[in-house]
């Protein structure tokens, strides 16, 4: 089941973001750093308080979530026109869920529930995410900063 998270959830989101920012580092990616540091909390429980994340839940236990969120002052840094615009972030799913399409079912769900522009981006050499974002059907606007741009109306 897929729901807007609450502020119970907050332990749980905070938990999967931070347990792939550590799978990211044991890979020898620098994707996600800074979801390593404390600070990680706060924006999770910011965007809970403003109702911008949904879960993935099943028998109770969260496996997923996904932020859609006003933009940020990173989002600002790679876009000119930032303000015009919703955006996908920390989309993490539990890895034992691989296989069973819950980052996908996230997705979904979060873009049907806004209308107007939706962006996000990925690092740009990334060839997974580069392609998976674009089966929701995000356009590749360009590159900047080392990440790939994507835009899609709502």
């Amino acid at each position: 089941m897929i729901r807007l998270a609450t502020r119970a959830d907050l332990q749980a989101i905070d938990s999967l973001i931070l347990n792939k920012a550590k799978a990211f580092r044991a890979a020898g990616k620098t994707q996600w750093e800074k979801y390593l540091e404390p600070s990680r909390t706060e924006f999770v429980r910011h965007d809970v308080t403003n109702g911008t994340v949904y879960v993935y839940e099943e028998n109770g236990k969260i496996f997923g979530s996904v932020s859609l969120i006003p933009p940020t002052s990173w989002d600002h840094n790679l876009w000119d026109d930032a303000e015009v615009a919703v955006y996908v972030h920390r989309l993490v799913v539990d890895a034992r869920m691989k296989g069973k399409r819950v980052g996908e079912q996230l997705m979904r769900h979060a873009l049907t529930q806004t209308v107007g522009t939706i962006r996000l981006d990925c690092v740009a050499t990334n060839a997974f995410l580069n392609r998976y974002y674009r089966q929701f059907g995000f356009a590749y606007v360009g590159e900047r900063d080392g990440f790939s741009l994507f835009t899609k109306e709502g």
